[in-house]
């Protein structure tokens, strides 16, 4: 019974952080890194869509996450936009540049996310 509650438990707290919003990007920035090479311009659209959300999701509660959080979400946000760059969504970019203007170092931590991720990449 203590094994089956344990489970449970480990089970719990694995899914509360794939539904957390750094979660949430770093779920999104590494489907489009797998995947987006492959999108349609359609399925670029509905992804960028989902991307807008989650940066104004982190836009609206900056000021609540910690120093780690917003670590993790800004190099899933550079990792999304290195991917969305080396598949020539450009229009991808200039949004997501936009949007993140909003967040005021965000823009500097995801350009380091993209360098890091394009270096991995061999670029």
């Amino acid at each position: 019974m203590k094994k089956i509650l344990f489970f449970l438990m480990a089970a719990l707290i694995v899914a509360s952080c794939a539904f957390s919003l750094p979660g949430k990007f770093t779920e999104l920035a590494d489907k489009v890194a797998q995947k987006g090479p492959d999108f349609t311009p359609e399925q670029w659209e509905k992804t960028n869509a989902q991307f807008e959300k989650l940066v104004q999701q982190y836009v609206d509660k900056y000021d609540s996450f910690s120093a780690d959080d917003k670590k993790v979400i800004n190099a899933a946000i550079g990792k999304y936009t290195a991917t969305a760059l080396k598949c020539g969504a450009s229009d991808v970019v200039k949004q997501v540049k936009a949007l993140l203007k909003q967040v005021p170092d965000s823009v500097n931590s995801a350009i380091e996310g993209a360098k890091g991720f394009l270096e991995e990449l061999g670029q």
